[in-house]
């Protein structure tokens, strides 16, 4: 499903976390980074 459905402007992250607290930081960095790359 993730490689049908994921593209260049709408990619899928997958988050590979049992701890909620990793798993929030792993996706804030993420959004980070993306953001980041719109704004250069």
């Amino acid at each position: 499903m993730v490689a049908h459905t994921s593209s260049q402007t709408t990619p899928w992250t997958l988050v590979e976390a049992n701890d909620k607290r990793y798993a929030r930081i792993k996706v804030l960095k993420t959004y980070c980074e993306a953001l980041e790359k719109v704004l250069d």
